[in-house]
């Protein structure tokens, strides 16, 4: 059993085999890529990306189903190498995926993993983890969020958007979604 990306992406062991690709983008332009039809035969979701934007300092967020009310919350810690900041928000209108800024831009790229629990549940909310980062020469930054998608809807689809800039063309970007399959 094998950790995805060289992390452990889940709260428990899960062997490789439980992963199955979804779907795949190389975005090289625009500022969104949209996940649709997400069959609800997992029991888990998994997002991994690796990107670089046209400007550095941009959030990845998520939408799931293009819900934009203010039904998201979640808790981050971030950390630079030399000041770690925590804090919470609740009532969001989305998302955040990546918690860390989003590197230098043309430079480095980010990469990180979203574990989304239950998303096909229409009786609970749905819980969405990130892991992300990028290393810019010593002074990258690493994040860790925890979130709430407070829907009792399945979630069918996924927005994910790089916020005030895009896809750098021929920049090396990929965004995958698995479906993880029950234990």
């Amino acid at each position: 059993m094998t950790p995805m990306l060289g992390i452990m992406a889940s709260s428990r062991l899960v062997a490789s085999t439980a992963y199955e690709s979804i779907a795949s983008f190389t975005p090289t332009s625009g500022s969104s890529v949209t996940f649709t039809s997400i069959p609800s035969t997992y029991t888990s979701l998994q997002i991994r990306y690796a990107i670089r934007t046209t400007a550095a300092g941009a959030i990845l967020t998520l939408r799931p189903n293009g819900t934009s009310t203010s039904i998201y919350a979640y808790h981050e810690l971030n950390g630079n190498g030399t000041t770690p900041t925590a804090f919470g928000f609740a009532t969001q209108t989305l998302a955040e995926g990546s918690g860390s800024q989003i590197g230098t831009g043309t430079t480095n790229l980010t990469v990180g993993v979203i574990d989304v629990h239950e998303y096909a549940s229409t009786t609970q909310n749905k819980t969405i983890r990130v892991f992300s980062g990028y290393d810019n020469n010593g002074t990258g930054e690493v994040a860790l969020l925890s979130g709430l998608f407070g829907a009792t809807t399945a979630i069918s689809s996924f927005q994910l958007t790089v916020g005030g800039t895009t896809f750098l063309a021929a920049g090396g970007s990929t965004i995958s979604l698995y479906g993880i399959k029950g234990a």
